[in-house]
């Protein structure tokens, strides 16, 4: 379970949405400490989550432009089990980021700050 003021990592390739997502978190009590927008800084980034205290991890399916597999963000959710099995997920993607603990989907960022609170 994710604390009332969880500290929340957040990988999405489009800084426009990483902001809207943020401002919902912060009005839930949430802070954000860490962002990536290429597969490979969120790579670089989930080796930090433990050091940094991060409660959840908010995964985009896809950050490298033109790719819609969604196989980074089953990469990156691999890479978080491995490295840092505490934190909590959500997939925040258009396609289904599978295996996350909770599948928000990119159209319903308005609920996200309620999610990682009851996470």
């Amino acid at each position: 379970m994710s604390p009332e003021k969880a500290r929340v990592f957040v990988a999405d390739d489009n800084k426009a949405y990483q902001k809207i997502i943020q401002e919902y978190l912060e009005e839930a009590g949430h802070s954000v400490v860490l962002r990536a927008t290429t597969y490979r800084d969120a790579i670089d980034g989930i080796k930090t989550l433990e050091n940094l205290g991060v409660d959840v991890a908010i995964l985009d399916g896809n950050l490298t432009r033109g790719e819609d597999s969604g196989d980074e963000g089953q990469l990156m959710l691999r890479a978080i089990r491995a490295v840092a099995p505490r934190v909590r997920t959500v997939g925040m993607s258009a396609s289904s980021v599978r295996g996350t603990d909770v599948d928000l989907g990119k159209f319903k960022v308005e609920e996200i700050g309620n999610v990682v609170t009851k996470l």
